[in-house]
């Protein structure tokens, strides 16, 4: 079980097209706006945090401090990956909030994704309501045997506005055998670009650009269909 999870945390892994592990630093941040910062944008990633910072909420009042954190926990990790492709990567303030609103974990939040057990990211998502914690949750139930209870709750997450779900459950469907569906695999991932995330569109291409012009064709009736049933035909431009 275990080196079959290490395999599942790989592949998520090559989800996000890392070509290298980011180990972003939690060092000594000085002062009490820097703290509460920190506390704040945990909350937002579905992290441990106090009391006080998990209602604080994430939009277009939130103070500088803490969009500066948590652009710096998305930035690129100046290895050899390719930030401008990785889904994951925010080049601004402004789109690592949006990361964060829409469900997408940091590079280091995958990669530690077996630091914790499933029954503990579900008690982080009951907690904070984040959509990351949500992803994550979601990431854990697929690798330890409970597919259909991670796609459940991507489903859901879709509703909520939870993009990154479509990028999940796109590679569920890519390499689950039970669900294996080469169709459906690509029309999750066309979804994602549906919904606004201009990047899923690169990745579509990289992953399902070998595909006839009649497989476009039904990957993209399919994801028509899951971005008004499920997406509820929302559409959240990624800046």
């Amino acid at each position: 079980m275990a080196a079959n999870k290490t395999i599942l945390t790989v592949v998520l892994l090559g989800l996000v097209a890392a070509a290298g592990y980011w180990f972003f630093s939690h060092g000594h941040r000085e002062g009490a706006a820097d703290e509460k910062a920190g506390a704040t944008s945990s909350t937002a990633l579905g992290d441990e945090s106090s009391d006080a910072a998990q209602t604080a909420p994430l939009g277009s009042s939130t103070s500088g401090a803490v969009l500066a954190d948590l652009a710096k926990r998305y930035q690129c990790p100046g290895t050899n990956m390719d930030c401008a492709n990785n889904p994951n990567v925010a080049s601004s303030e402004k789109e690592a909030l949006w990361l964060v609103e829409h469900g997408y974990p940091t590079l280091d939040q995958i990669r530690d994704l077996n630091s914790k057990s499933t029954a503990e990211y579900e008690a982080d998502y009951k907690r904070t309501g984040s959509k990351v914690a949500q992803t994550l949750w979601a990431f854990s139930l697929s690798t330890n045997d409970q597919v259909e209870k991670a796609t459940a709750v991507l489903g859901q997450g879709l509703q909520q506005g939870n993009i990154f779900a479509y990028y999940v459950l796109s590679d569920i469907y890519m390499r689950q055998p039970d669900l294996a569906n080469l169709t459906t695999s690509a029309g999750y991932m066309r979804g994602a670009y549906l919904a606004g995330d201009a990047k899923a569109g690169t990745i579509y291409a990289q992953k399902f650009g070998h595909l006839s012009p009649p497989e476009h064709a039904n990957a993209d009736k399919v994801a028509f269909e899951y971005f008004t049933k499920l997406g509820k035909g929302k559409n959240y431009p990624r800046p």
